[in-house]
């Protein structure tokens, strides 16, 4: 079902609202979606869906994922995180362990992700 822009407006104005000297605050979010929640004006169900829809996106854009098939070092994993913040020093850098890429390192920002695993160019010789 598509989201009428008129809630699409809506739902922009709430998410603009929810951030307090050029970061989203997690309060003022919460504080904005039970004010939607208790007023509930017409579209109410699509303009909450598109507001936290732009919440997720904009927490995902701010948060790295670094997966790798073994433990990093610290150092490896302090190189990457000091990269990482350069682009954006609200960058949240989280490390992980996914023995099914075999080896190498995959790093995912929101929706860009850099993969330089074993397991991706097996794919890529596969196709």
């Amino acid at each position: 079902m598509k989201i009428p822009r008129e809630a699409q407006r809506h739902a922009r104005r709430l998410f603009d609202a929810s951030f307090v000297e050029g970061r989203l605050d997690a309060k003022r979010s919460l504080d904005v979606a039970d004010a939607l929640v208790a007023t509930r004006p017409r579209h109410g169900f699509q303009i909450l869906k598109e507001f936290v829809r732009l919440v997720r996106l904009e927490i995902q854009k701010h948060t790295a994922l670094i997966e790798s098939a073994v433990a990093l070092s610290e150092a490896s994993q302090t190189v990457i995180a000091a990269a990482l913040k350069a682009r954006d020093p609200q960058m949240e850098v989280t490390a992980a362990i996914n023995a099914s890429l075999i080896g190498g390192t995959r790093i995912r920002l929101g929706s860009d992700v850099w993969d330089g695993t074993i397991l991706k160019r097996l794919e890529q010789l596969k196709s």
